[in-house]
């Protein structure tokens, strides 16, 4: 198992706790922001090696993005506590199309 955070298919992401994945050869920090206005919404960064390497921002329950390869729907969000994730079945991350911000 790639994530170590997720049980069951789903990865909850606290507010301001930085996660540290291991994904080939690099280590990959992720972090989540959670916001009020204009309507609660979260924000996920992610660092590989130390730089920026995707930004999610604006993201609300159904929004999907790719971490580490792999894609993830939103499935929770409570205002500065936490995200869920649900990982999104193969069969469905194609058409998804998860895309990271470079």
């Amino acid at each position: 198992m790639k994530c170590l955070f997720e049980f069951d298919g789903r990865w909850v992401l606290h507010h301001h706790v930085p996660y540290t994945v291991e994904h080939d050869g690099s280590v990959h920090r992720i972090m989540t922001t959670i916001f009020a206005e204009p309507s609660v919404h979260g924000r996920i960064q992610i660092n590989r090696d130390g730089q920026l390497v995707a930004e999610y921002d604006e993201l609300v329950p159904g929004s999907v993005v790719e971490i580490t390869g792999d894609a993830w729907r939103m499935a929770e969000v409570e205002y500065r506590t936490r995200v869920v994730l649900e990982r999104v079945p193969e069969a469905t991350k194609e058409a998804a199309g998860a895309q990271a911000g470079e």
